[in-house]
């Protein structure tokens, strides 16, 4: 179940299968995801996470994450997304730890700190009252996320052991960081393997097999989000896109669409 983000202001969805591949992706909005069962890691941006059930991932916009799967166990999850725009409306005191959250800061939440502050009842709320979309439904399910919002912030001010352990192997981690700064610039492989003294074949292998994804998949992605950087600050989409290693603007618009769903000039109404 969901509700569209063309008309409303959060999304909330609710599944259990048999895991798939899921690709790292990144998007506009705040996303809070309730692990509540199955194998798997949270990736985020240069970070891994093994999950438990009941805890919480917190991802900002414009932040590259996934989920990975250890083995075929059957995954449940419920996730809200919320817009900035909704968030707009709460007092910026009220949600100041949220909004200013770095990288690798709070990305998840452990069961045992949720529990503390009944964040798993806005799931099962939010869950129940959208069974029926009407605009009342709608209209109290916005008022339920926005405090939901809120409580998340007090976690997040008040609980600061909440924070996981990262798993991530080293050598990942300076790889991720090689592409960081990196990214803008007309980027080999074969540098990058000569510069690490490791054949780019060792490169490859050991990043797809740690984090899920390709060298190439995470440096699309830390393009697009150079590139969202860039447009924030009002540099102009031709600007921004060449100066985050896009050749042209065929090739950014492609990949754009491939990794996040949406056109470039979406990126204006962040």
């Amino acid at each position: 179940m969901g509700v569209s983000f063309n008309s409303k202001n959060f999304m909330l969805s609710s599944s259990e299968a048999v895991p798939t591949k899921l690709n790292t992706h990144i998007h506009k909005y705040y996303e809070f995801l309730m692990f509540e069962k199955g194998d798997a890691s949270y990736i985020i941006g240069s970070s891994i996470y093994k999950l438990n059930p009941g805890d919480i991932t917190v991802t900002k916009p414009n932040v590259m994450h996934t989920i990975s799967f250890s083995s075929d166990a059957l995954y449940k999850r419920t996730f809200i997304q919320l817009s900035p725009r909704l968030l707009t409306r709460i007092p910026r005191s009220l949600i100041d730890h949220l909004l200013d959250k770095r990288d690798g800061e709070y990305d998840v939440i452990t069961n045992e700190a949720a529990r503390k502050r009944h964040l798993h009842n806005y799931f099962r709320r939010g869950t129940s009252l959208l069974e029926d979309l009407c605009d009342q439904n709608i209209f109290f399910a916005e008022l339920l996320f926005q405090k939901f919002a809120v409580c998340i912030n007090e976690v997040l001010k008040t609980l600061p052991g909440t924070v996981y352990t990262k798993v991530e192997n080293p050598a990942i981690r300076s790889m991720k960081e090689y592409l960081d700064q990196n990214y803008r610039k007309d980027f080999s492989l074969e540098k990058m393997a000569a510069d690490f003294y490791v054949s780019k074949y060792h490169i490859c292998h050991l990043f797809k097999e740690e984090t899920g994804i390709t060298v190439n998949d995470y440096l699309a992605l830390r393009r697009i989000s150079g590139v969202r950087e860039l447009v924030r600050e009002n540099v102009s989409i031709t600007e921004a896109f060449k100066q985050c290693g896009f050749n042209d603007y065929s090739n950014f618009y492609r990949t754009v669409k491939k990794y996040t769903g949406e056109k470039p000039s979406d990126f204006y109404g962040e």
